[in-house]
């Protein structure tokens, strides 16, 4: 018989949530899994998944979160203070003692301190899952780093990279009970590419397509990609880059375009797909991820991004940001610069069209063997089974 495990997120599920997704289908075949949720449900047509037990707060405590997410931006609602209300605790008490529910597992830190008192008070394990604004902008509140204090204490902790890892153990203190998991990518639906060499193209003067996939917030970087790619038109004309996503910084972006007077090589193409990003990535050359350290220090994770371009072979081009350095190894599967060093990236993207060495296979081999999310949820399931037989 399956034991009984739950989800607990403050918001079912963002679309840049994909990658939670994947993980609660990969662990329903060795658990029954049921998802909690605080804060909002949105999205179960592009997220199936049954049951979903949702119970939101009041009033009074949404507007506060509302404050909070119009000064610090995109961050999740009540996320440097989280707190059930009375009614909540109640309500997830009572789902989590009628579904005999034996470990919770949180995803983003605020929904682990936020379900920690109902955790401790039924005495069952809690496992927190940092993804990347959870383990870097939040950090600079003293509040919230008391909180991180007791739930290291409390909680089993995943994180993303040996890099955020590192940066908790300098600001927290020395973490006890934790793993360095990377969520991973369902490697069988990102189908490795045989492209024509981008050096041949290069050299016949055939269109090279450059592409991006991510929402246009500060830490992807937009600005940079495009500063960069402009620069790289001057060297090589025949190019285009494509911008799939969407986000609060599109039109700043597009303003910088029109500026630059490369419209006409320059498109975008909204919110996409994992069927158009996979067909997006069949037909570019060279994928680019520019991520940067906001004004406001939110870092990403690993982007799960990278991972699907490189499982497709796509080389890719990125920055040395967070735990990025243990996914693409410069110059063997890939490439790094600085963070918003446009000139350096203007010559890797000359160096990566100019040269014979194929990085496909490299970055290919490198999810299969560290990235692949069955691997990873095979881990997170002995994770599990460890705290629930303890």
């Amino acid at each position: 018989m399956k034991s009984n495990i739950a989800i607990y997120l403050q918001h079912y599920l963002s679309p840049s949530m994909t990658f939670i997704y994947r993980q609660l289908l990969g662990i329903r075949k060795s658990f029954k899994v049921f998802v909690l949720s605080s804060h909002k449900v949105e999205n179960l047509e592009t997220f199936p998944f049954e049951p979903v037990y949702f119970k939101s707060r009041n009033f009074k405590r949404f507007k506060a979160g509302k404050i909070f997410t119009k000064i610090y931006g995109q961050h999740k609602l009540l996320s440097r203070n989280p707190r059930l209300s009375f009614n909540q605790k109640k309500f997830f008490s009572g789902i989590i003692s009628d579904k005999n529910i034996q470990l919770i597992h949180a995803h983003f830190v605020p929904a682990g301190i936020e379900i920690l008192p109902v955790v401790k008070k039924l005495n069952i394990p809690l496992v927190v899952n940092f993804h990347g604004y959870d383990g870097s902008i939040l950090l600079k509140f003293r509040d919230y780093r008391e909180k991180l204090k007791e739930l290291f204490n409390e909680a089993y902790i995943l994180l993303p990279s040996f890099f955020m890892l590192n940066e908790l153990n300098e600001r927290i203190g020395t973490l006890k009970n934790y793993s360095v998991l990377h969520i991973g990518i369902p490697v069988n639906e990102f189908g490795f590419v045989e492209r024509k060499p981008v050096q041949s193209k290069y050299e016949k003067n055939e269109k090279i397509i450059f592409l991006q996939v991510a929402n246009f917030v500060e830490k992807k970087g937009h600005f940079f990609t495009v500063s960069a790619f402009n620069d790289f038109l001057k060297y090589y004309e025949n190019a285009e880059l494509i911008l799939a996503g969407d986000g609060q910084l599109k039109d700043e972006i597009q303003r910088l375009v029109d500026k630059l007077d490369i419209i006409n090589k320059v498109k975008f193409f909204g919110t996409v797909t994992q069927k158009q990003v996979i067909e997006l990535m069949g037909k570019a050359d060279v994928f680019l991820h520019h991520s940067v350290t906001s004004n406001a220090g939110d870092k990403e994770g690993i982007p799960t991004v990278l991972m699907e371009a490189m499982a497709t072979g796509l080389p890719c081009i990125s920055t040395i940001h967070a735990g990025i350095t243990e996914l693409i190894k410069d110059g063997i599967n890939g490439f790094l610069v600085e963070e918003r060093d446009v000139e350096s990236y203007v010559q890797k993207m000359i160096e990566l069209v100019s040269t014979s060495y194929n990085f496909s296979y490299e970055a290919r081999n490198t999810i299969e063997s560290d990235f692949n999310l069955d691997l990873q949820n095979e881990k997170l399931i002995k994770v599990y089974n460890s705290l629930m037989n303890s």
